[in-house]
């Protein structure tokens, strides 16, 4: 019943999630901002509303960002479809292969045989349920924040004789959620500026925007990495019409993903989380399953929840041990 609920009520669950969710980084951020020089002086619901104006300009720049690059791939394509077929008709010449079809009868072929207009409704209803998803998980976030101060106060009205058991529970996924989301943006914040310098470098298009797309698609485990990397090398081949480049963007971008991987992130990270990893990768299937990509952005963060709300009862205590990658809580 709970896994149906949440897979009908996704439209209305998700932006509160998220909204949640964005709220511990952006109280993390006006925290710091709060101990600039001469910030002090201001109350910290001035510092709240300078991350709030600055979280919805990120938003709008990279919505801007993507309309743009959408535009300028669709205007590129003729010379990516020509480079490509360079790079086939090489790898047919390397393997004695003749009768090579071209990518123009590929294409049409590929065309005749799809439903345009489904594609079409499809396409805008994605487009147009990303964009509302965006605007209320802002608009939640706003209230969300200019709430914050006082729900401690609140929660101790609310729930009187039991409000330190809850107010503890609550401490515990603030600090735990909150750390691990905070220090997994600053990396991936560096792990976005490390791969648009290699891509700036070696001249690849659209380098902001797939650095961008690097950074965000690395809060997924596992397998967010690979596909952040495998749309900029797939680019790099259809750009420049060479294996090589092609290979060289790979080995580049692979090579800082395993830095911050296995390096970077087990250092800074630690244990905030310490979740199994079959655990881990049970989360991702199943909250991808249930909500397709921001289930496995959000399949970390939930499956941290839940552990520590079952580590407060003792008869799912051993559970929550058991989800553990160590054992502790």
């Amino acid at each position: 019943m709970i896994v149906w609920l949440l897979f009908i009520g996704q439209s209305i669950l998700l932006p509160i999630i998220l909204g949640i969710l964005t709220v511990y980084i952006l109280i993390t951020a006006s925290d710091a901002i709060s101990r600039w020089p001469m910030m002090d002086i201001f109350p910290s619901i001035v510092h709240r509303l300078i991350v709030l104006l600055i979280f919805i300009a990120i938003v709008a720049l990279i919505s801007l960002m993507v309309s743009n690059n959408i535009e300028y791939i669709l205007s590129q394509l003729p010379i990516y479809q020509t480079n490509l077929q360079i790079v086939v008709n090489n790898l047919a010449t390397s393997f004695g292969l003749d009768n090579v079809p071209s990518i123009d009868k590929l294409i049409a072929n590929w065309w005749s045989n799809i439903d345009i207009q489904t594609y079409a409704f499809r396409a805008f209803g994605s487009i147009s349920s990303i964009g509302s998803v965006l605007f209320m998980t802002a608009l939640y976030t706003g209230f969300l924040l200019s709430e914050a101060s006082n729900f401690r106060e609140k929660i101790s009205k609310a729930l009187k004789s039991d409000a330190s058991q809850a107010l503890e529970i609550i401490s515990k996924v603030n600090n735990r959620i909150g750390i691990y989301l905070t220090i997994k943006t600053i990396i991936n914040i560096i792990l976005a500026s490390v791969s648009f310098l290699i891509m700036w470098l070696m001249g690849i298009d659209s380098a902001v925007f797939w650095a961008v797309m690097i950074g965000f698609l690395n809060y997924i485990p596992y397998v967010g990495s690979a596909i952040g990397v495998g749309f900029p090398v797939g680019l790099t081949l259809a750009q420049f019409g060479s294996l090589h480049w092609a290979i060289l963007a790979l080995v580049l971008l692979m090579a800082v993903q395993t830095f911050v991987g296995n390096i970077l992130e087990p250092k800074m990270i630690g244990k905030s989380v310490n979740l199994s990893s079959f655990v881990v990768l049970v989360a991702l299937v199943f909250w991808t399953a249930i909500w397709g990509l921001p289930g496995a952005i959000l399949s970390i963060p939930l499956t941290s929840v839940l552990v520590i709300l079952l580590a407060e009862n003792q008869a799912t205590r051993p559970l929550a041990v058991m989800f553990t990658a160590d054992g502790d809580l």
